[in-house]
């Protein structure tokens, strides 16, 4: 398994993203997502690093404010948070106009 550190204060800390663009604190963004996601990667997933008012630290609390809401799922093992791929589509499914 990759051991990445995924803190906040290790993202925080990170560089521009390949472009040279400044990110806020953002880690580059993923070309593909596997099925299981970090609160960070999942926060890019849902695309929240793109609205301009989540910094990396406000959208783990956007992601557990939802989870507290019973409104999105999350997995937890090994004193981590996770998030399945596939519960982002439906909470993603869920929100979506009619």
């Amino acid at each position: 398994m990759d051991r990445r550190d995924t803190s906040v204060e290790a993202l925080a800390s990170q560089k521009p993203n390949q472009l040279g663009e400044a990110n806020d604190g953002w880690p580059p963004q993923l070309g593909s997502f596997g099925e299981l996601l970090t609160p960070i990667e999942a926060a890019q997933y849902l695309r929240l690093h793109e609205t301009g008012a989540h910094s990396p630290e406000s959208a783990i609390r956007t992601l557990n404010y939802w989870r507290s809401r019973g409104e999105l799922k999350a997995t937890k093992f090994a004193r981590r948070v996770w998030y399945l791929r596939s519960e982002l589509d439906r909470f993603l499914k869920v929100k979506t106009e009619p």
